[in-house]
């Protein structure tokens, strides 16, 4: 019923391939049929035509805002040429979306994939090893896509009324998915010890202790995982929700995977890792039937010469290896005035790949007109409705009518879903720091324009660029920047409707500072954040310990905690005052 992820490039492919994220747009050229039409068009130009559909067609409104409204209606929107010879737009709101914008999602998981790529690097320098797993469901063209995303990812906890249910500490609660479920399942993760109390008849209490016991990821080594969800759509079959995760193992802890510390490393013995694949396997397909019977993936298959080799399509393991760790830690190490030793070039290899495979889901597209990723529903409208291609010669398969379907379906499956997740503890294990929230995935949208170094360019008032924006013709205003014609801009703005003395030219100085004061709005949002972040981790942290408190617990107790929350909060405080100075 349903096979692996089928992306039509290799990760060298997409490597060499030219990248342009929200912001900017690298390649800009003259207008010409391969910029405004079909699979010819440039990736960032291609990109820029699925995010003018988004803006018509979706149902969540920073999409339809994005690249649209202005940040400042008084600086305006600013097209500048990059000092690489690519145009550069400062100055609009950005959705941010990872699953529904082609823009923001390639600023993102480029960012995303750079940050992974330096935690496996680091990780295989230190001497762990790193294993490759996708994960599947069994689904058909009737499957609804709601209902199979829960059962994946799992979905908010809500009550008789259809309101969400909140914990002790004021939470909301979810329902786990099979994911969540494979990472606490106590065969996997292990048993901490418990100790029961019981009231005798004459008063007094007896108790009894059950032993910590390990679990498979003792004997492997889990430190942590990444997990990069995406989803192709095929006529065959339907949706086809999976996850790209990248796993490190190897790691000797002293604690547990969320809040302990790595001591040391060591290579899994082969036996303990086909056992933990085994168990994967069973555990995963034994999950999704219990949330349907309709979803459990084979852990057999007899088709002859099949990439499972025979043990199904519900899970894949494949295992990654250093060629040479103290290659790689001086490599990574020290400033290399000469060539990197092979071993070392196949560790970066390894690791780019790795992480390009895992999280570019952006860059992928289906083998041919029977599948297709969400994008290419964008991108075969825009050929159709704009462009006035004729079905048969546009990109992906369905009638318009059926892609708006798709995608509202689409929409309301992954929203507020996050695409790209580190597990608790990881990122510290591989001494990185940052998190995987709206606002983070922001800055790598916005970040990349701001640091831009530019040579010139020009700023429209908002109405000047609306009327640019409503012709479609942002890219040939880009082309005339990057051939700095800048001059020429005003009269490109007449010619479509505006007003030319709404346009004027902008010094290097000028957009320097410009940048400068970009920057320093997204670094004061970013501290705000972080902030914010650590006060509800600490409130909660706090309600749950009140909460776990016996009843007759004496008053000291709970000031006791109360103090220890206010000298934690102050810590944080001090410590983040401390690198603002610092930056």
């Amino acid at each position: 019923m349903t096979e692996f992820s089928k992306s039509g490039h290799t990760a060298s492919d997409l490597q060499e391939r030219p990248e342009g994220g929200a912001g900017e747009s690298e390649g800009a050229q003259r207008p010409s049929e391969k910029t405004r039409t079909g699979t010819a068009a440039p990736a960032p130009v291609r990109r820029w035509q699925g995010r003018k559909i988004l803006n018509r067609l979706s149902g969540i409104d920073a999409c339809r805002g994005c690249g649209v409204r202005l940040l400042d209606p008084e600086t305006g929107v600013i097209v500048a040429r990059s000092s690489r010879g690519y145009a550069v737009t400062l100055g609009l709101i950005r959705c941010g979306r990872i699953w529904f914008c082609p823009e923001c999602s390639a600023a993102i998981r480029r960012g995303r994939t750079e940050e992974l790529k330096t935690g496996a690097l680091r990780w295989l320098a230190q001497g762990g090893i790193l294993a490759v797993v996708v994960l599947t469901a069994r689904h058909n063209r009737t499957t609804e896509l709601a209902r199979l995303t829960a059962a994946l990812w799992g979905e908010p906890k809500v009550d008789d009324r259809g309101q969400p249910v909140l914990d002790r500490s004021g939470r909301a609660r979810r329902v786990p998915g099979a994911y969540q479920r494979m990472l606490t399942d106590p065969a996997f993760y292990g048993r901490p010890e418990s100790v029961s109390w019981w009231e005798r008849k004459d008063g007094s209490f007896g108790h009894s202790v059950r032993p910590a016991e390990e679990g498979i990821r003792h004997r492997i080594g889990y430190a942590g995982m990444v997990r990069a969800s995406e989803i192709t759509r095929s006529q065959k079959n339907g949706n086809h929700p999976h996850m790209n995760c990248l796993v490190f193992l190897g790691g000797t802890l002293d604690g547990t995977p969320a809040n302990g510390t790595v001591t040391g490393y060591f290579d899994p013995t082969a036996e303990n890792l086909e056992a933990w694949e085994d168990w994967l396997r069973h555990f995963w397909a034994a999950a999704l039937r219990r949330m349907d019977p309709s979803f459990e993936p084979s852990t057999e298959c007899e088709t002859r010469d099949c990439k499972c080799d025979g043990k199904g399509h519900g899970v894949m393991v494949k295992i990654v290896r250093s060629a040479d760790d103290e290659a790689l830690i001086k490599y990574m190490t020290k400033v290399q005035d000469g060539p990197r030793p092979d071993s070392v070039t196949a560790d970066l290899d390894a690791a780019t790949g790795l992480a390009m495979e895992t999280l570019r889901a952006d860059s992928k597209r289906g083998w041919s007109g029977e599948s297709m990723t969400p994008f290419q529903m964008l991108y075969r409208l825009w050929d159709i409705e704009v462009q006035g291609t004729k079905p048969q010669h546009a990109e992906g398969y369905g009638r318009p009518d059926q892609l708006r379907a798709w995608w509202a379906e689409y929409e309301e499956a992954f929203a507020g879903r996050r695409a790209i997740e580190w597990t608790r503890g990881l990122r510290g294990h591989v001494h990185l720091v940052g998190d995987d929230s709206d606002e983070a995935n922001l800055e790598f949208v916005y970040e990349g324009a701001a640091k831009e170094p530019l040579t010139g360019g020009v700023v429209l008032t908002g109405d000047a660029y609306a009327t640019v924006e409503a012709t479609d013709a942002e890219k040939e205003m880009e082309a005339v920047v990057v051939g700095e014609f800048y001059d020429s801009v005003g009269d490109m703005v007449s010619s479509l409707g505006g007003r030319a003395d709404h346009v004027r030219i902008a010094t290097a100085e000028e957009l320097a500072d410009i940048q400068a004061a970009m920057l320093q709005r997204l670094q004061n949002k970013a501290e705000k954040r972080r902030a914010e972040a650590l006060m509800l981790r600490l409130r909660g942290d706090l309600a749950e310990a009140l909460a776990a408190l016996p009843d007759d617990a004496p008053p000291a107790a709970s000031e006791a905690l109360h103090q220890e929350f206010f000298r934690t909060l102050i810590a944080a405080q001090r410590k983040a005052e401390a690198a603002s100075v610092g930056n």
